[in-house]
């Protein structure tokens, strides 16, 4: 059972998370002139057990993994020799840059066999690359977590190696290629201060999680990454490069927020920024945020949900709560606030009032800095380590959907789901229920003015379940 030491896990968000940044082996051989580049600091990936992976640079595939004999000739037909990046099939003589290519999916249990793995460093090269796979089932891979970035026999456009970040200061703007992970960007964004509204976890890419909406600790204040999408360099199907904004193939730029990536490949995203921490008692950077366990002895689970769903549409936008129910645990509020220390302190003490008879522990909340802390927290402190229960290489399963209210009959069902989970065949301990709040900007756009059209819900809720053992078993 997870219990008590996912909460205890959760403390380490506190403290500082190093991150593995590695200079990639493809970028000395690009052609490409104008692309994103920005300073990275060489490390030696570390290599343990259980697996660390590296946040920003190439992963290795396990020395014992093959390619399927059915898969090897896949590729055959394809000149990757004749493409201006480097590109990878199962049939290669030397396997190994197929298959470290392929470790770039996050998610295991979608982890296929493309016919093709090509791995462009700029525009020009996505451009070629396009006009090559024409006549192909084309897929896209930005940071990997899509169940949808690693098919059976595609044409795959890996973007990993464009992952420049360029802030823009004066605009208060930020500029990053579609390759780039949420922590690539907030690395970029740190010594000014500044944070994008995109998602929780910083192995996540920017091009899925923006194409398909992007929530993250920052919509209850400023909306969904879409919201605040300023404008996108798209690659079309046939080879031109546009740039979708407002005022620019506006059409486009309709379909691009939260209508998937079906419209071509985003070689670059342009966001609004926000200067973050700071507030009268805070240092630039630092809010006050940690965890707040819920003991299952102490507190019923059903209306610790129903009571932080109140809680939520009745707070102001500093106040930014998720709520995590990890499998067989207790239920944990994440806890962050943008206000002042004595705002942000008395909303503290305020959360759990009436959920028990006793107060909840509150000792795992202290100033954090955003990148460090805030986007560290649902990796419980240790991005991709082995601390890190959402660390890539292992089969996850999830699903979601949007929530106006949390109804006593819906917390009853979450809170059964919760304690459940652990009973079940093939699902691992470290799975979670999460309930992430929208109310705010989220609701104030119009319907019809990006392809989110539920702006009306109040609450996002995800089913995260990681699986293990056999197939049979996952069923």
């Amino acid at each position: 059972m997870v219990s008590f030491r996912l909460a205890a896990l959760f403390l380490l968000a506190a403290s500082e998370a190093e991150s593995y940044v590695a200079r990639s082996p493809f970028l000395a051989r690009s052609r490409c002139r104008g692309a994103i580049h920005h300073m990275v600091a060489t490390s030696d990936v570390a290599t343990a057990d259980p697996i660390v992976y590296p946040l920003y640079g190439p992963r290795t595939a396990p020395a014992d993994l093959q390619v399927p004999p059915a898969v090897r000739e896949g590729g055959a037909g394809v000149d990757a020799g004749a493409l201006p990046c480097p590109a990878f099939t199962p049939g290669d003589a030397d396997p190994s840059g197929y298959l470290g290519a392929r470790e770039d999916c996050w998610n295991a249990s979608c982890k296929d066999w493309p016919d093709v793995i090509a791995v462009p460093a700029c525009a020009e090269d996505v451009r070629a690359v396009v006009a090559a796979a024409a006549g192909r089932r084309v897929a896209v891979l930005s940071g990997g977590h899509s169940p949808m970035c690693m098919p059976d026999g595609a044409f795959l456009i890996s973007l990993r190696q464009m992952n420049g970040v360029v802030v823009d200061a004066e605009a208060m703007t930020v500029t990053a290629g579609g390759g780039a992970k949420i922590g690539e960007v907030d690395a970029a964004l740190k010594p000014f201060n500044f944070a994008v509204p995109l998602g929780t976890h910083p192995d996540t890419g920017i091009g899925g999680l923006t194409l398909g909406g992007g929530i993250g600790w920052l919509t209850p204040r400023v909306g969904l990454a879409i919201d605040n999408l300023v404008s996108a360099e798209v690659v079309l199907a046939d080879g031109s490069q546009v740039t979708a904004s407002e005022s620019s193939h506006s059409d486009l730029y309709w379909a691009l927020r939260g209508g998937g990536g079906n419209f071509g490949v985003v070689v670059s995203f342009t966001y609004k920024v926000y200067a973050i921490g700071g507030a009268d008692g805070f240092e630039p950077g630092t809010v006050l945020g940690g965890i707040v366990p819920f003991d299952p002895e102490n507190f019923d689970r059903a209306t610790v949900i129903e009571k932080y769903g109140a809680d939520t549409l009745a707070t102001d936008k500093d106040n930014v709560q998720m709520l995590l129910l990890p499998n067989g645990g207790p239920p944990i509020s994440v806890f962050t606030h943008h206000g002042t220390a004595k705002e942000a302190n008395a909303a503290l003490e305020d959360l759990g009032t009436g959920y028990g008879k006793t107060p909840p522990p509150k000792d795992g909340v202290k100033p954090i800095t955003w990148t460090d802390g805030v986007q560290t927290l649902t990796a419980l402190g240790d991005p991709n380590g082995p601390g890190d229960l959402l660390a890539p290489g292992n089969p996850f399963y999830y699903t979601a959907g949007f929530a106006n209210d949390i109804t006593p009959q819906l917390s009853a069902f979450l809170a059964k789901a919760q304690v459940d989970a652990v009973t079940k065949t093939g699902i691992h301990d470290g799975g979670a229920i999460v309930i992430m709040p929208l109310a705010g900007p989220f609701n104030d756009v119009p319907p019809a003015s990006t392809a989110v059209s539920a702006r009306g819900a109040k609450f996002w809720v995800v089913f995260l379940l990681r699986l293990e053992g056999n197939e049979e078993e996952r069923a």
